[in-house]
């Protein structure tokens, strides 16, 4: 995979990740889309960030886990500019995407 930094690439995903890292490594990848990270901090406003409630007399606070709004299915694609962490990213699951050059 010959991928220069600063360039930016399309990443198709050919086939649905097999392990829990690869999946994880492809949802952080989507985000760095400038369209999915736009819908992501609309999604992320709108949801409730911290609840409280009292137990046992004293005040607990839980944070909400963000979910992504995307799904990482075989024939989506996202584009993104490579970094160099994004370039150790795509190596790692390589074998689930397909990347060119725009």
């Amino acid at each position: 995979m010959d991928i220069t930094p600063n360039s930016d690439v399309t990443v198709e995903i050919t086939s649905k990740p097999t392990n829990r890292g690869a999946r994880l490594t492809l949802e952080r990848l989507f985000r760095k889309d400038p369209e999915i990270a736009k819908a992501y901090r609309r999604f992320k406003e709108q949801r409730p960030s911290l609840t409280q409630k009292r137990r046992g007399g004293r005040w607990w606070s839980h944070r909400m886990q963000t979910k992504p709004n995307f799904s990482v299915e075989p024939g989506r694609s996202f584009s993104v500019r490579t970094t160099l962490d994004v370039v150790r990213d795509l190596q790692s699951v390589e074998r689930f995407v397909k990347v060119t050059a725009k």
